[in-house]
């Protein structure tokens, strides 16, 4: 079996380029969310590294404050999710223990540095709500032992040792609602900080909640499903939530999927959007004022991820979303939705999409910003007048990135730019291209064309010379061999940003050693409208695939991308596509599949996410005969066609709940009975949907690397027998 420890012997070993990079990727330290304080005066920012997460509070209106380079902790725990007191003094916050363990919800006095714990949390917190007034809290809780989405690893929660056995019920593993007043501070040496508090099960009954939102008293408006996997979510429905008993009224049933829910201050109104899988998508309005609450969608306003009602004014309704590879904030206020800004940058909160934080008053907002040749940072603007919406960083770059030192000096060399083309039936489609000018274009094993390379582009590191322009920039001179990443979702995209992460953080890291990369969004991704993201339905695997040959065609035929050099990557659904390119046609000539759907059948009865997921997109029921027979059909497990002869390498995380590692044996060992082209399969230890061990990351992208370098940059043909030794 393959699922064997994957480095026998000694590890794979990348260029010196692509381990610049992807150890700079790895070591990266940079903020993930942040919020600002009611009186918009600070800012807790919540920062990711190498060492685990902590929380730091950067003033607005100060210096740039350096980034931690470990946590405060004394004993290493790490914090997340802060939230701040009306005071704009307290934090509450997550404070998770170094063994797994409960987490424990935690007061901070930011002025003294003092901190208190309040309650231990019997579960995983996935989300923390303070009232307005500050008088209650509200914890949104998944139990131990509940499976999670690909968003979140596809690995189950553990708040102790797994349990020997693991037990497996239907009415287990739920989120639940937990909720508790907060108590004044006692007084004891000035202290501000709440007392500990008892947190109390608020539900609802038998259901699992998704995601919510609440602004103190008894009204809660969530997204909710009868089946706790996250296979329910993909069923959810809309309801209103009464803390005091846990009932439930229903609000809305959508045609897909719910996320960003939002509440008005006077708590009349709510918001949500709804989209598809991965949610970016139309905002719902919702009067909740009535006997029958009513519904509404917003004409005109697409891709929407974020959702908040002005603090002092309930008819106004900001959103956040995505714009294309770049994001959007605008404005709705009895009617369609008003452009407030616009930026090829990606505007980011804690769930990796855009999304805001607004101070009690509203005249200022803070987020995450990144883009390209720009490291993440915390900022914040003004909502209104001359300067509004001009952000200001309040946190500093990584150091490491600021000095473009090692990967990050290669990563300074990588150029984003915009592209587009047009698929075979007419459809317009919109994608990203990265290249490193000044090295030389990839060859084959063993090169490395980036060592030692000083020339940045002339347009300078990190620039978009496509920004704010539907004309794309001439083509470098010189063709390259052309690695295209596919992303997961397919709802989800590519964007802007500093050093995009999909697909093993491959894209920076080919580019920087000598590939041509392109990132396309093809039909089934963000950023374009619902209407693109919903083309998918019942043509997975068809107009999407159609979507990126065109892209490669269109490169080739512009004279960057040399022929017969091309090869195919992808995540999860892209590693789907991938496979199934490489089973289809003969346009690349390797392919990379990692963690991926490969057999729709067995994925609708061993994925957490089956019996929602391939529903949800029309791929099959698994329950009719008719729907298993469809869902064989569109599994790269049995296709067929021009592309038997493309070497295949496909990587695979072991624990991986979201696409089972029995996806990747299956592929293998079809590929390898069919004997018709070289294939291996690497199965990485205590790895779920995503890779997160740092020495597991650096051996898949050296395997990925040399696969390509070895059956696509060299322009050699491929023999059945061939493997990629280290």
């Amino acid at each position: 079996m393959h699922s064997a420890p994957p480095v026998p012997g000694a590890a794979a070993e990348p260029s010196a380029a692509v381990r610049r990079v992807r150890t700079a990727m790895s070591e990266l330290t940079a903020p993930s969310d942040s919020r600002i304080s009611p009186d918009g005066r600070g800012v807790a920012v919540t920062v990711l590294g190498p060492w685990g997460a902590d929380v730091v509070i950067a003033p607005a209106d100060g210096p740039e404050l350096p980034l931690p380079t470990g946590p405060s902790d004394p004993a290493g725990r790490t914090r997340h999710t802060p939230r701040w007191l009306p005071d704009s003094r307290t934090v509450l916050l997550v404070t998770e223990p170094v063994e797994p363990g409960p987490p424990v919800l935690t007061a901070w006095d930011t002025r003294t540095g003092d901190r208190r714990e309040l309650a231990v949390v019997p579960g995983a917190v996935e989300e923390l709500y303070v009232s307005d007034d500050g008088t209650e809290v509200l914890v949104l809780a998944a139990d131990d032992g509940a499976e999670r989405d690909g968003m979140n690893l596809g690995l189950p929660v553990r708040l102790g040792p797994a349990p020997a056995p693991v037990s497996h019920r239907p009415d287990a593993g739920r989120r639940r609602l937990l909720h508790a007043p907060l108590r004044p501070a006692d007084g004891v040496d000035g202290s501000v900080l709440p007392a500990p508090v008892a947190l109390r099960d608020a539900g609802p009954a038998a259901l699992t909640v998704w995601n919510a939102a609440w602004r103190g008293g008894r009204t809660v408006v969530a997204t909710v499903s009868d089946d706790p996997l996250p296979a329910g979510y993909y069923h959810a429905r809309l309801v209103r939530i009464d803390l005091a008993d846990g009932r439930t009224v229903p609000l809305h049933r959508p045609r897909g999927q719910l996320a960003a829910p939002a509440l008005s201050p006077d708590g009349r109104r709510a918001a949500v959007c709804e989209g598809i899988s991965i949610v970016a998508g139309r905002p719902l309005l919702v009067d909740l004022d009535g006997r029958a609450a009513t519904v509404a969608e917003v004409p005109g306003a697409e891709d929407v991820t974020w959702t908040g009602f002005h603090p002092r004014d309930g008819d106004r309704l900001l959103t956040a979303g995505w714009s294309g590879t770049g994001s959007r904030v605008a404005e709705i206020r009895g009617g369609a939705p008003a452009v407030l800004h616009e930026e090829r940058a990606v505007l980011s909160g804690a769930g990796a999409q855009p999304a805001l934080s607004l101070s009690a008053d509203g005249l200022r907002a803070a987020t995450v910003r990144e883009a390209p040749g720009e490291p993440p940072r915390a900022v914040v603007a003004a909502t209104s007048g001359p300067g509004a919406w001009n952000w200001r960083p309040v946190t500093a770059p990584d150091p490491s990135a600021a000095r473009r030192e090692a990967g990050h000096g290669d990563l300074a060399r990588v150029r984003t730019r915009e592209t587009a083309w047009t698929a075979s039936d007419g459809t317009p489609v919109h994608g990203l291209l990265l290249d490193a000018p000044g090295t030389e274009p990839a060859t084959g094993p063993g090169t490395d064309p980036a060592a030692g390379s000083g020339t940045e582009p002339a347009t300078g590191p990190g620039t978009d010379p496509a920004a704010g322009s539907d004309t794309e920039p001439a083509a470098t001179p010189g063709a390259r061999p052309l690695a295209v990443l596919l992303h997961g979702g397919p709802s989800w995209q590519w964007s802007a940003g500093y050093a995009p992460a999909d697909v093993l953080g491959l894209a920076p890291a080919l580019a920087a050693a000598g590939w041509l990369v392109l990132l396309p969004n093809p039909r089934g991704s963000s950023g374009y409208g619902l209407d693109h993201a919903r083309a998918v339905v019942g043509a997975c695997g068809d107009v999407d695939l159609d979507d990126v040959l065109g892209g490669v065609a269109h490169l080739v035929a512009r004279g960057e991308a040399l022929p017969g050099r091309s090869a195919v990557l992808g995540h999860s659904y892209g590693g789907f596509l991938a496979a199934l390119a490489a089973a289809r046609t003969d346009a690349f000539r390797a392919a990379v599949v990692v963690s991926a759907p490969t057999d729709w059948l067995s994925f609708a009865h061993t994925s957490v996410i089956g019996g929602g997921y391939e529903e949800t997109y029309a791929i099959g029921d698994a329950r009719t005969p008719e729907g298993r027979t469809a869902l064989l059909a569109r599994s790269p497990l049995f296709a067929e066609g021009a592309g038997t002869a493309t070497p295949v390498l496909v990587l695979h995380g072991e624990h991986d709940r979201i696409t089972p590692p029995g996806q990747a044996h299956e592929l293998y060992r079809a590929l390898a009975r069919r004997a018709t082209a070289p294939v291996e399969l690497h199965v990485y230890p205590a790895e779920g949907h995503e890779f997160t061990d740092p020495a597991h990351l650096l051996d898949a992208t050296a395997r990925a690397e040399r696969w390509l370098a070895r059956y696509a940059a060299s322009g050699a043909a491929a023999h059945h027998g061939t493997k990629d030794t280290p």
